[in-house]
């Protein structure tokens, strides 16, 4: 199936984003990240407007042209932000209060430090809220929920999981992650139980060739979109389908790529 969607995407490879129409070759707009190096995290704010987390913090886009609406850039290996209702913006990390660990910051609306919770750790990747006020911390071979001062709840593992990316509840309580060079989608229960798997290797056509399942966005009718990264480099482009739509019970639906202009998608933010 030919995928019809229109994104926001991060081509890691290339260090570029892009405003995307997969129906379309090319782009509407392309910038150069050189500015915002490691770019990994979106979370759109509104109908023309986008949070984009980088190494050193995060900044705002207007997604109708690429333009650069505001930039905080205070600290060293930011992975993960996100903006909240009351306008408050949590900044997740390593080593952000310079005393090792891992981090995460809540800035006020004017970007002044309110309150800051750390544990024990050197790897995180995105980070996600739950349900109850915590949060969900990717920390490589297992995903960590905490409570809002990041002390441990459970953990979520799966065989395979290996840089694992992003977990996110669902509204049916479940978890969804994605595995990182696992190559796969995992599902977990409220109990932090593992349900099933998909979108593993033996499990999709061999064009696909599922390398890092990275960034996924879950669509109000259920279906995934995932980003199924294929490496560093300006050269990746032709090596599988970078991004991937399964329906709601993990069954391929189609995928896409634009080898010519795209070389590895990491973040994506489906519009």
């Amino acid at each position: 199936m030919t995928l019809n969607h229109k994104l926001l995407a991060i081509d890691e490879g290339r260090q570029r984003i892009s405003l995307i129409d997969t129906t379309r070759p090319g782009a509407a707009w392309s910038r150069d990240l050189a500015d915002f190096p490691l770019a990994r995290d979106m979370q759109r704010l509104g109908p023309d407007r986008v949070l984009i987390g980088f190494e050193r913090g995060f900044f705002e886009l207007r997604i109708s042209t690429g333009e650069v609406l505001a930039s905080c850039d205070r600290w060293s290996d930011v992975t993960s932000v996100c903006r909240l209702e009351d306008g408050s913006t949590l900044v997740a990390g390593y080593n952000l209060d310079r005393g090792g660990g891992i981090n995460v910051l809540t800035l006020d609306g004017d970007l002044k430090l309110v309150r800051m919770a750390r544990r024990e750790g050197d790897y995180v990747r995105l980070m996600r809220r739950t349900a109850a006020g915590g949060y969900l911390l990717c920390m490589n071979d297992h995903i960590l929920e905490t409570d809002g001062a990041l002390n441990a709840v459970r953990a979520l593992r799966a065989p395979g999981f290996l840089h694992a990316w992003k977990a996110e509840q669902c509204a049916d309580g479940t978890t969804l992650v994605s595995a990182g060079y696992g190559g796969f989608m995992a599902r977990f229960d409220g109990q932090g139980e593992l349900i099933t798997t998909f979108g593993g290797v033996s499990e999709v056509p061999p064009e696909v060739a599922p390398f890092f399942y990275a960034t996924f966005q879950q669509l109000d009718d259920g279906r995934l979109i995932v980003a199924n990264w294929q490496g560093h480099g300006p050269d990746n482009g032709a090596k599988g389908r970078q991004l991937l739509e399964f329906d709601g019970a993990g069954r391929l639906l189609g995928g896409w790529s634009d080898p010519d202009n795209i070389s590895s998608l990491q973040g994506i933010l489906i519009l």
